[in-house]
């Protein structure tokens, strides 16, 4: 990586909920690119196949717990996404495949996450699996460890606003990649791994992604790309330009230590 710095106004975010972030108005230096794939694939969390189910967001949020509960020389391992999914559906009292962030929260506060070994992912999804009672009591033990911090809360109606973009960058640049849900082309095209930009017309609610990092480029719509794993697209490398992000990112939020 480059150390050439960018410099960013760092404004208020409501519920961000991070202590450490600067008082507005102070100028923030990031690094002008950023990649957590290589650190994130050196703790063994990569990208993920979620098949013919709709568990995008559930994959999405169990990638970051595995990277928020992982310690150094010490990864988390792989969670189980299956139990994820079934936490959130007790804590919301549904029996549905995938759910918003803010369920898929409520799941693993009440219920916490275990192994994938102790509860596999299914092909299908099955309403009346559930995981064994061993497994839910030493499960519960991860949930006080972590907390949810809100870049956007869900919001259908717009896209990012340059704040929300830049807290994004800011939060990469920490370290800590940046689980993301999008309005998603019903007919994707990529070019070179992009993602391309499509009408309002021709998007559906949605899709969710892990970001992983960002990168300036001056030939996108905004100037720049973030890199994401991509359940959908695990075999492939996946870049979306900062320009379709502003236009259609409905959410995002990242996962750190309880303070």
């Amino acid at each position: 990586m480059k150390h050439h710095l960018i410099l960013l106004l760092a404004l208020p975010m409501a519920g961000l909920g991070n202590p450490s972030q600067p008082p507005a108005g102070t100028a923030v230096s990031i690094p002008a690119a950023v990649d957590l794939r290589p650190r994130l694939e050196a703790a063994g969390i990569t990208p993920r196949q979620q098949g013919g189910r709709g568990t995008c967001s559930v994959f999405t949020v169990t990638a970051a717990l595995e990277h928020a509960l992982a310690r150094p020389g010490k990864p988390a391992g792989r969670l189980s996404v299956e139990y994820l999914n079934w936490a959130s559906n007790q804590a919301v009292g549904q029996a549905a495949d995938g759910g918003f962030f803010s369920d898929l929260w409520k799941g693993f506060e009440a219920w916490g996450i275990c192994n994938e070994t102790e509860m596999t992912y299914g092909a299908i999804f099955e309403p009346d699996r559930k995981p064994e009672p061993k497994v839910i009591g030493h499960a519960k033990e991860q949930a006080s460890r972590l907390r949810m911090n809100w870049i956007k809360p869900w919001d259908i109606k717009t896209g990012l606003t340059e704040a929300q973009l830049a807290a994004i960058r800011q939060t990469l640049a920490k370290g800590i990649p940046v689980c993301s849900g999008l309005r998603w082309p019903e007919k994707p095209r990529w070019e070179n791994d992009v993602l391309r930009m499509c009408p309002p017309d021709q998007v559906f609610d949605g899709h969710s992604i892990l970001i992983t990092g960002y990168q300036p480029d001056v030939s996108q719509p905004g100037g720049g790309t973030f890199s994401f794993y991509n359940s959908n697209r695990p075999d492939k490398p996946c870049r979306l330009p900062w320009g379709y992000a502003l236009a259609y990112m409905n959410d995002a939020m990242w996962i750190g230590p309880a303070e």
